[in-house]
């Protein structure tokens, strides 16, 4: 089918979990709705569908359960035939995964040639219970009884007597013990002097390297003020980070784009906010304050930013990482790296700013240039 924005992406030669993850934040992207308009059409077609169950279902690295991918793919508009098709992508993708093994790569704690754990035994965690972006079981898992049997047949000990151990396979266990003693003892003996007298010389220790490199960042990094923050891949285009719209045309709400330093609105207040974060305030003449926020706590690449009121989230604060003369800006709930929505090479006014995967390429480094008060009066 073809929407409103051209023809929506499609599962098709989706080989990972990742890929396919991606793939219905794109279907997102395509649709032009918020994750609160994803939930009111859900309701709409009779699904449940939480704001809160979209966003983890796209930040997360497993396969979302199919009721979600059907529900999913139809709030963003799609037909019962494309749904379908989604439902589809993800049973293949589901059928193609390993299964668990004693090898290497396995899960921790196995013992190599034990029986592994089928899924549909493991109990549900806190999270997973009437909530449809978890990866629950489907219709072609292993039948349930022929799995608990084969994990007792195959776990049941081994009813041969026990003959005892030879004297002489005795000797090695014992002198192994008697070697542990000599180096316990070894041990007392050199960390003694430490712990009650005083070092030779009475030298004390020096602060370690990586105090002296986070005292060092620490140095660089910019105070509480007014500032207009530039990408350093536009910083000789006269480009800052300003209001503007997306480009598509799929919403007319307010984003944190690429526009001209000149006559830059709204105003920019970085402000500390402890534990080595920081908040990144817009302050409008006619709206008033705001933070710029990642979209709907989305953890996944490609989530836009736009300014929203100051709540003090995750998703409104951001850590500055020195990089040469600037800096990379991590949104705290993420770790992604802020920077142009489609990379290095769009030195474009209006480009969209996202969080995306850090590659550290000069669009994710940004530079704070101090700026001159507003002249109107903040809100």
């Amino acid at each position: 089918m073809s929407g409103p924005f051209g023809a929506p992406p499609q599962p098709d030669g989706l080989t990972t979990t990742a890929e396919f993850v991606a793939a219905l934040g794109s279907v997102r992207q395509w649709s032009g709705r918020t994750f609160r308009q994803l939930t009111a059409a859900a309701r709409a077609n009779g699904d449940t569908l939480p704001a809160s169950t979209i966003a983890g279902a796209l930040g997360r690295a497993t396969l979302p359960r199919e009721e979600f991918v059907a529900a999913f793919v139809r709030a963003c508009g799609l037909d019962e035939t494309e749904s379908a098709r989604w439902v589809a992508a993800r049973k293949r993708l589901a059928a193609e995964m390993p299964l668990s093994s004693g090898t290497p790569g396995g899960p921790a704690g196995r013992v190599p040639g034990s029986p592994a754990r089928p899924e549909s035994l493991a109990p549900a965690g806190p999270g997973d219970q009437n909530t449809p972006d978890g990866d629950g079981p489907d219709r072609d898992a292993p039948d349930r009884n022929a799995l608990i049997q084969n994990a007792s047949d195959q776990s049941a000990p081994d009813r041969r007597p026990l003959r005892p151990a030879s004297r002489g396979a005795q000797w090695p266990a014992l002198v192994g013990v008697g070697a542990g003693v000599l180096l316990l003892l070894l041990a007392v003996v050199s960390v003694l002097p430490s712990l009650y007298g005083p070092q030779p010389g009475g030298a004390t220790p020096g602060p370690s390297p990586s105090r002296v490199g986070a005292t060092a960042a620490s140095d660089r990094l910019p105070s509480d003020g007014w500032y207009h923050m530039v990408p350093a891949h536009v910083a000789g285009g006269g480009l800052c980070i300003g209001e503007g719209r997306e480009r598509s045309g799929r919403t007319d709400r307010p984003l944190a784009v690429q526009r001209p330093c000149a006559g830059l609105v709204p105003d920019t207040f970085l402000r500390a906010v402890g534990d080595g974060a920081w908040q990144i305030e817009w302050h409008h003449p006619v709206e008033g304050p705001g933070c710029l926020t990642v979209d709907e706590a989305l953890k996944a690449s490609g989530a836009l930013i736009a300014p929203a009121e100051c709540m003090g989230a995750p998703h409104q604060q951001f850590l500055l990482k020195p990089a040469g003369s600037g800096f990379v800006v991590q949104p705290l709930h993420s770790g992604l790296c802020v920077g142009a929505l489609y990379g290095e090479s769009d030195m474009r006014a209006g480009a969209e700013i996202a969080q995306k995967t850090c590659t550290g390429r000069r669009d994710q480094v940004f530079l704070f240039r101090p700026a001159p008060a507003p002249t109107w009066t903040p809100r």
